[in-house]
């Protein structure tokens, strides 16, 4: 019985991390488009789906994570 606190414990850890990485990613992407990183060059209004996938938007994930967690719309 000790050790269900801990797994728990474990299990929502790896989930809050796994959350966290999803943010990043899509936050990653959406200043991407918000700047127009990532546009295709043979259609002006058209998003290249390769540089998206690939693009790093800022230079560090945690500026990702932070400007996810504190802009929020209403």
């Amino acid at each position: 019985m000790k050790q269900l606190p801990w797994t728990l414990c474990v299990l929502a850890l790896a989930l809050v991390a796994w959350l966290a990485l999803a943010v990043v990613n899509v936050e990653n992407q959406r200043n991407a488009l918000v700047s127009k990183a990532c546009v295709d060059p043979a259609f002006k209004n058209e998003v290249d789906a390769k540089c998206l996938a690939s693009v790093q938007s800022r230079e560090h994930w945690w500026q990702h994570l932070t400007y996810a967690m504190t802009h929020f719309r209403n």
